[in-house]
């Protein structure tokens, strides 16, 4: 059994080619399964199209897509309703309408994601794909390491796209995790991280600990015993798991827009949030502001 502390990255695309795109939705989707070291300079092709032809549709929001797109005024606008009704697009006119050769024409300047281009049959539009500019609203995508209880709190924040690992696939019994379950640190436990082993070992440190420090170890040994256990009589990942705590360790992307993250850390930076929420999503949030230069990262539109 391990012990760890809670721990966050962004991973923010960086490639916004249809390549880049899938290769995005590939690394945070293959989270749910920890099969992130199947990842190759190609396999990103095989992986999306097996999302696709299996329905599984949710891994492909992770992906952002920036259009942008010239043409008349009229014609553009009527190209643009499409995007208006839609909850995971933003769109701005960038500095307007000018007028070539007699004909109003502008730029509209969209940020939607590539499960929006799939399920609605808007292929034609990656024609339109560019690089974001300071006309997008940007969106911005984070990896986290936490408690079970945490992360299931974190999900409710329906404004942001998730995906978790999953304890129906994974078997911690495998080399893959040590053949050890890892569990996250509560804040107000003073424990040092590390391995600990099972029930039948003592650590040096143990005898050290106080009763509520020793208890809680000894309780997350025996929920990894027990796991295992019912692992070796036959039950499946998915049925074993029922013995597992709400420590266990667990990983999250997250991704959205800046206004979905700002509500995000409203809520969970907050006096009254769990005290394990407030242990990641301050340093997240303080992290979010250098991101986005200390200001709303809006973007700039007019009419």
């Amino acid at each position: 059994m391990k012990l760890i502390k809670q721990s966050f990255e962004f991973i923010n695309q960086t490639d916004f080619s249809l390549v880049g795109i899938k290769k995005h939705i590939e690394r945070c989707a293959r989270v749910s399964y920890k099969s992130e070291e199947k990842i190759t300079e190609t396999s990103y092709e095989k992986f999306v199209n097996m999302l696709e032809s299996r329905g599984h549709d949710r891994p492909l929001e992770f992906g952002t897509v920036y259009l942008s797109r010239t043409a008349q005024k009229e014609d553009n606008m009527a190209w643009l309703d499409k995007y208006t009704y839609s909850p995971w697009s933003k769109f701005s006119f960038g500095n307007g309408s000018t007028r070539i050769g007699g004909k109003l024409m502008n730029t509209i300047y969209v940020t939607t994601n590539y499960r929006v281009i799939k399920e609605n049959h808007w292929e034609d539009d990656l024609q339109y794909l560019c690089e974001p500019t300071e006309y997008h609203y940007k969106r911005y995508t984070a990896h986290m390491v936490l408690d079970r209880g945490v992360m299931d709190e974190f999900r409710t924040h329906i404004g942001l796209s998730h995906l978790a690992e999953s304890t129906r696939y994974c078997n911690y019994s495998k080399d893959k995790f040590g053949n050890a379950i890892t569990f996250i640190k509560p804040c107000w436990c003073n424990i040092l991280e590390g391995d600990y082993g099972t029930p039948d070992d003592i650590p040096d440190r143990l005898p050290r600990m106080g009763a509520t420090e020793a208890g809680l170890i000894h309780a997350l040994q025996y929920a990894e015993r027990y796991y295992f256990f019912l692992l070796s009589e036959g039950w499946t990942p998915q049925q074993a798991r029922s013995v597992l705590p709400l420590g266990i360790k667990s990983e999250l992307i997250s991704c959205g827009f800046e206004d979905a993250w700002e509500n995000f850390f409203r809520r969970r930076d907050a006096p009254d949030a769990h005290p394990m929420a407030q242990e990641i999503a301050k340093p997240m949030h303080e992290e979010f502001f250098k991101l986005t230069n200390g200001k709303n990262n809006e973007a700039i539109s007019s009419c």
